[in-house]
């Protein structure tokens, strides 16, 4: 079943996979939209796993002079959805980008000013709350510039069965496979092993496609690329 599909037709399939329903079967309207709930509940939960979702979304919002907490999500300062992580970002200052540091709470516990101004962000925390996420700039932004924020790609819910579904290659066997599994245990039944098999495989080929080779640093002191300075006690 290649993308682009419809939801109906992914949850039919899904359901044959498991015996609901037989090939040319159409699934009741309960049944159908009980299946769009476990779609979605499969979608919601891939989007906390990383490599089940295909890179990340880089999307550029303007902060506002003095103001250093923003919230993201629906409706808020930054109005898109609610990322689960944001892994980086940049703000752009006179035609030149900047790299913003990713820091945790503790790390901004430590910082003495927290209100210090000046146009150039260095620093961000993000707290991944709900139903809007919150992120702080230090320092605080002294003029309105852009900022682009490297966000978790979050799979967005599906709001009907008509829905056209257009993922990368693999996704749609991987999600009628997940969904099977899904699909038995509210249905009572155990899944046969191959298709337990295909949906974890199909899955796990989907994560590999998505997995970005590490890259190591080394401090430039053990590489030579710097100045080493030794301190000895006694």
């Amino acid at each position: 079943m290649p993308s682009p599909t419809t939801a109906l037709d992914l949850i039919k399939g899904a359901m044959r996979l498991i015996g609901a329903i037989a090939t040319g079967e159409t699934p009741t309207a309960d049944e159908a939209n009980d299946g769009l709930t476990a779609l979605n509940d499969v979608l919601e939960g891939w989007s906390l796993e990383g490599l089940a979702v295909w890179g990340f979304s880089n999307q550029t919002f303007n902060t506002v002079p003095g103001q250093k907490l923003y919230t993201v999500g629906p409706g808020g300062n930054f109005n898109t959805d609610r990322p689960v992580n944001v892994f980086g970002g940049y703000c752009t200052f006179g035609g030149v980008d900047f790299q913003i540091e990713v820091v945790d709470q503790m790390a901004y516990n430590r910082i003495a000013l927290k209100s210090q101004q000046q146009p150039i962000i260095e620093q961000m925390l993000y707290v991944n709350e709900n139903p809007l996420g919150f992120l702080t700039l230090w320092p605080v932004p002294s003029t309105a510039i852009p900022i682009t924020l490297s966000c978790g790609r979050i799979l967005t819910q599906i709001p009907t069965l008509a829905t056209t579904l257009i993922y990368p290659p693999g996704y749609a066997k991987a999600l009628r496979y997940s969904l099977a599994v899904h699909l038995a245990a509210e249905y009572g039944m155990v899944p046969a092993v191959d298709v337990a098999t295909i949906a974890r495989d199909s899955k796990g080929n989907i994560k590999n496609a998505n997995m970005t080779p590490p890259v190591m640093a080394f401090d430039s002191v053990l590489t030579g690329d710097g100045p080493a300075i030794w301190q000895r006690g006694y």
